[in-house]
């Protein structure tokens, strides 16, 4: 063989692998091929290593587009997960903006009542309570308290053994027990009592209007139900197994009814009537007791010089409507 055809051929060996040689060249270097051992093995040579270097490139490119690919999923899944994130959340914020508004706006017109009804001339307020206790039979009652009042006079009558005379302001009042016969008339240096102040029995609606946070209504739930042939809000605040139910009439935005109770300890239920001037002149008169009906019961007068503790005592009384 021609050493220098052998160069040659060595020359063109990598453009003859890649197909890059013109046809005079092609063939000169296949005739040479055919021929000569030394060029067919170093022909072999060059194109398996043009073959694993092509390869090795085609890999590394189908890698790094894999991993490419990766990266887009993995982009476009947290995106998705985010929209699913932000869709869930204003769902959620959502849901919990109308339940609070909804409940505070019941709690915002009942609490609107109450400012009416305490600024009234005349009404009588009833309240029933009925206790159940399911570990001591003493603690169980039934009791019914009646405010009249007319015109900045009170009755009041506890259960059908005794009734109280008041007035707004006033540093007199009058206690009468039937079952005792005696009537106690006291002369205070304090005010018992104030305009509007049996009204504050309904302190339930007061405390979630005045003293509780805002975001404390989130924890409270409100459905629909019936209580006497009037149809009511009724507010939970708990659980099944410890709740307290406030009744409010739809109709009246008044508070018809309020049941407390803790599985096996106790059951309270409150049951409120409200009658906007029902209260008569007679009703708040106390000069009955100068009548013959109760001539023969013992009278007594009474100082009833207060400490301050007494005093403010009342003054939280007439704050928290516990009369």
């Amino acid at each position: 063989m021609n050493k220098k055809d052998c160069d040659i051929v060595k020359d063109l060996a990598v453009g003859y692998a890649e197909n890059l040689l013109s046809s005079n060249s092609k063939n000169f270097v296949e005739k040479h091929l055919q021929n000569c051992d030394e060029c067919q093995k170093y022909y072999k040579a060059i194109n398996s290593n043009i073959f694993n270097d092509s390869t090795i490139e085609k890999n590394k490119d189908k890698i790094e587009i894999d991993y490419l690919k990766k990266v887009k999923n993995h982009i476009n899944v947290l995106k998705s997960i985010l929209i699913l994130v932000l869709i869930f959340s204003i769902v959620i914020i959502s849901l919990l903006t109308i339940k609070y508004c909804t409940i505070s706006n019941v709690i915002n017109k009942a609490y609107s009542k109450i400012e009416y009804m305490r600024n009234l001339d005349n009404y009588k307020l009833t309240k029933r309570t009925i206790n159940k206790s399911f570990s001591d039979s003493n603690n169980s009652f039934d009791v019914t308290f009646t405010y009249y009042y007319k015109d900045g006079k009170y009755k009041i009558e506890y259960g059908d053994n005794s009734t109280t005379y008041l007035e707004d302001d006033g540093y007199n009042k009058i206690c009468v027990y039937d079952d005792l016969k005696q009537i106690e008339y006291y002369t205070q240096n304090f005010v018992e009592i104030k305009k509007g102040a049996p009204i504050n029995i309904f302190y339930d609606i007061l405390n979630y209007k005045k003293l509780y946070p805002r975001l404390y209504i989130l924890g409270l739930s409100m459905r629909n139900d019936s209580f006497e042939g009037k149809d009511c809000y009724v507010i939970r605040n708990g659980n099944e197994d410890s709740y307290k139910d406030i009744w409010i009439d739809k109709a009246t935005l008044t508070t018809v009814r309020t049941v407390s109770e803790e599985k096996s300890k106790y059951y309270t239920e409150e049951i409120y009537t409200f009658e906007e001037s029902a209260t008569t002149d007679e009703d708040v008169d106390n000069s009955i007791l100068n009548t013959e009906k109760y001539q023969d019961y013992t009278k007594l007068e009474i100082n009833n010089n207060a400490t301050e503790e007494i005093e403010l005592y009342y003054e939280l009384l007439d704050k928290n409507g516990r009369y």
